[in-house]
């Protein structure tokens, strides 16, 4: 699953609870998630970011409040000297808000999801703030979160994994794809070449549009498989199948496998209101699932419990829609 949350420190606004960021607008909650794609993919953060650049910051609505107040967000250059510890009262003693402002989003009403973009040009301290306003009771809540960006605690290892790994992965797809003519192995290839290669591309794809995806991969110790939703955009409410790919990681076709489907959102809880199942097996290694739907917008994990040849693994297909 590519969707991994990352070792982090949250200050100010923003906490973590078993392993989930939370953003705390007064009493309200979302879930705080901020996405590097150029040179992180899929990884998230909760707040500092190791690299400067296109950076997308999402808002998951928790409470049903929320989504009925208009939200803004704002990022300003951290000159309180306090560092990682501003907080509101130090917004207060800055005289002009304005000038510190590097980005502002004007407020908006959205009822799921909130999600902004900004380019950092360079490393430095900022804080954030989210404030949401009740037009009714004339209220106004608010969430101030320092960051850093382009901070050095990446080591070796972080360039591995998001450099030497994803080019060997394309390797292995582009094999793999080719030797599956029975669900478009060319037009697949190129979807993912553009994926890794040319990711500006790609994510002002997926920030207008996030579900908008190809494939959709996933991987356990044992198996890898690749997704190609018979639906790009994936619709909600709208029943459809998914074509799955599946190989060991060794690289052998995984014929003949049981395969039993489920997922939900985890953030909410939830599982599928449909119970998806394998329907045909058209080729040596090629599943196709009926039976999909998405109801809401957010987060997904499509679980596949894979069983072959004695051993059975579970194997998670995340995207956001």
């Amino acid at each position: 699953m590519f969707f991994v949350p990352t070792e982090a420190r949250p200050h100010g606004g923003v906490v973590l609870e078993e392993d989930i960021c939370l953003i705390k607008v007064g009493f309200y909650e979302a879930h705080f998630t901020i996405f590097q794609p150029n040179s992180r993919q899929h990884q998230q953060f909760c707040e500092d970011l190791p690299d400067t650049g296109e950076s997308i910051f999402v808002l998951e609505y928790l409470h049903d409040g929320l989504e009925e107040l208009a939200v803004d967000f704002r990022i300003i250059r951290n000159t309180t000297g306090n560092g990682i510890f501003a907080n509101q009262e130090d917004l207060e003693n800055i005289d002009d808000l304005e000038e510190q402002t590097v980005f502002y989003q004007p407020p908006v009403k959205d009822p799921d999801v909130f999600a902004v973009l900004y380019d950092f040009k360079k490393r430095g301290e900022f804080i954030g703030i989210v404030t949401a306003e009740d037009n009714n009771s004339n209220k106004t809540y608010k969430a101030v979160f320092p960051f850093e960006t382009g901070f050095t605690s990446s080591d070796i290892g972080d360039i591995a994994k998001f450099i030497v790994v994803p080019s060997i992965f394309l390797s292995w797809l582009i094999y793999f794809l080719y030797r599956r003519k029975k669900i478009q192995a060319v037009p697949s290839v190129v979807a993912i070449v553009i994926f890794f290669m040319l990711p500006d591309t790609l994510w002002a794809s997926t920030f207008s549009q996030a579900n908008e995806q190809a494939v959709i991969t996933g991987a356990s110790q044992s198996f890898v498989a690749l997704a190609e939703p018979s639906l790009n955009p994936i619709t909600i409410n709208e029943i459809h199948s998914w074509t799955v790919l599946i190989e060991t990681t060794a690289g052998a076709t995984v014929s003949g496998a049981q395969i039993l489907v489920g997922g939900g959102m985890p953030l909410h809880d939830h599982g599928m209101q449909t119970e998806p199942r394998v329907t045909d097996n058209p080729d040596s290694g090629v599943y196709v699932i009926g039976g999909m739907k998405f109801h809401m917008r957010g987060y997904w994990e499509v679980e596949l419990k894979i069983s072959y040849r004695g051993k059975t693994e579970t194997l998670n297909l995340g995207f956001n829609l």
